[in-house]
């Protein structure tokens, strides 16, 4: 039987009403999520905006020494608030992010919703000594979408600013984000410290200790792993594992300025000594230090910029009070058997640097001496691998280290305090999440 050809030109219209409808929702399915995407970008902008204005305006009330909740200018919301609707100006840093949010389109009315968070000790971890957490939201109607049922469709935005504190955020930091073993311990290795050890790396040997290794950490400081770690060493008390990953804890610190040579580079012989410092035309110092085997150099207070690296030989000796030493380029190696007493100034620009190689350059160094080996201050090696030997029980050394990768090896010791001339109380403020 054959059906009139009207009739199946009815069923067609109606098939092709109902794939164009079909086509017009996915149509304004995708439009609709690309414009909740563009908002999302929007608030989270708003978001990380608004947090680090509140963060550093906390940091600047406490003039970059203290922040706390009695600090003037600085307000602890321990639980989440909205931000007021219209400003009359800003009497604390909370409503100086509020402000950043609405500069960037988003305020507490209508659709939209910021609020804030904040208050003194750590978030989620890591390592601060002041957050301010900012929350941005917004409620879209759906344009085309609407038709298969959705009509509103939320966005929110999160954003963690953090005051870092080095006195409590550790004195041994493995900066490497993913790593094994970024920091490794080998052999009868003790690692004590008041202000705490970070491991930055999230793989699941990030800590790796061997041959009975042991760190403690004192005044309720942790070593604080992002990842986790592995192992027959004893860690006390017991870490914390998962944590959020840091920046480079001295990502501030502005390199000094490296002029053109003042020495054409030292170079002793067997049984030669020196002494030097930058007054005597030694402060840019081209072609390396090296030093043979049982040479002497003895280093004056101040700057030196050290171009070539620098290698010392066994039973060398190498002294300095009040020195900072710059690697422009290369890293230090030591022979086993080297001696190395050096600090770090206690004031002024340099304050409780003793090492800092340039970023970027991944040298690996070798801090290895004998058990009288003494560097007091902080190395900063924050591109390259380091391995540390550091002195003795006897002789425990006041290091704070920051490496890429860390090695402890033989009978090192690290004996850091919570707070001395080498560690600062805050040291910058940056975006935790």
């Amino acid at each position: 039987m054959r059906f009139p050809r009207h009739r199946q030109r009815g069923q067609s219209a109606i098939m092709f009403t109902l794939a164009v409808m079909i086509v017009f929702g996915m149509i304004g399915l995708v439009v609709d999520i690309g414009y909740a995407y563009y908002r999302m970008q929007a608030a989270q902008a708003a978001a990380d905006s608004a947090a680090m204005a509140a963060g550093l305006a906390a940091y600047q009330a406490g003039s970059g020494s203290s922040v706390n909740c009695s600090t003037t200018g600085v307000a602890c919301w321990t639980t989440e608030t909205d931000c007021p609707t219209t400003f009359t100006g800003s009497t604390n840093n909370m409503q100086k992010g509020c402000q950043y949010a609405q500069t960037n389109g988003f305020t507490s009315s209508g659709r939209q919703r910021v609020t804030f968070q904040s208050n003194v000790g750590n978030s989620g971890g890591a390592v601060l000594v002041y957050w301010s957490k900012a929350k941005v939201s917004e409620r879209l109607p759906q344009l085309f979408s609407a038709v298969l049922g959705n009509t509103n469709a939320t966005i929110t935005a999160t954003s963690t600013s953090g005051i870092r504190a080095s006195s409590n955020g550790g004195c041994v930091f493995a900066l490497d984000p993913a790593a094994d073993a970024a920091l490794r311990m080998t052999g009868t290795t003790a690692l004590t410290s008041g202000c705490g050890v970070f491991v930055n790396s999230n793989a699941a040997d990030a800590l790796n200790i061997v041959g009975g290794g042991t760190i403690t950490t004192t005044g309720g400081n942790k070593t604080q792993i992002v990842g986790n770690w592995s192992g027959s060493g004893i860690i006390n008390p017991a870490p914390q594992t998962g944590v959020p990953s840091i920046l480079d804890p001295f990502s501030d610190m502005d390199p000094p300025t490296v002029g053109s040579c003042t020495n054409s580079g030292i170079g002793l012989g067997s049984h030669q000594s020196l002494s030097i410092s930058p007054s005597t035309g030694y402060s840019v110092i081209c072609n390396g230090i090296n030093l043979n085997a049982q040479s002497s150099l003895t280093l004056g207070p101040g700057l030196y910029i050290v171009k070539g690296g620098m290698s010392l030989g066994a039973q060398t000796t190498i002294t300095g009070s009040g020195v900072t030493i710059y690697l422009a380029d290369g890293g230090v190696t030591m022979a086993g058997g080297a001696t190395a007493n050096l600090s770090a100034p206690t004031s002024g620009t340099w304050q409780g640097i003793l090492f800092f190689q340039a970023r970027g350059d991944t040298t690996a160094s070798s801090l290895v001496g004998g058990t009288s080996q003494s560097l007091v201050g902080t190395v900063y090696f924050p591109s390259a691998p380091l391995t540390f030997t550091g002195g003795s029980g006897t002789n425990a050394t006041n290091t704070t280290i920051v490496a890429n990768t860390l090695s402890l090896v033989g009978n090192s010791w690290i004996n850091a305090a919570a707070s001395t001339n080498f560690t600062g109380t805050v040291a910058g403020v940056f975006l935790v999440n």
